[in-house]
């Protein structure tokens, strides 16, 4: 059964009717990753942002976990 969790559903994979994905999906994605990776490691450390807002990471801002 699906929990609703700070204004978040979590269902089992079963529950979302998701299929598992096929290992050429898999391939795929993870082709895409080490592109990705690649180019985040072409830019210089002293270029690389230092800090992220919040924004990009915080799941409870804004819910009744919040502190």
């Amino acid at each position: 059964m699906s929990k609703r969790i700070a204004g978040k559903t979590f269902s089992t994979p079963e529950e979302a009717g998701v299929t598992p994905p096929t290992d050429e999906e898999l391939a795929h994605a993870e082709k895409l990753f080490d592109e990705f990776e690649e180019m985040i490691d072409a830019v210089a450390p002293e270029d690389r942002v230092k800090e992220v807002s919040p924004k990009f990471w915080d799941d409870i801002s804004g819910t009744e976990y919040e502190t």
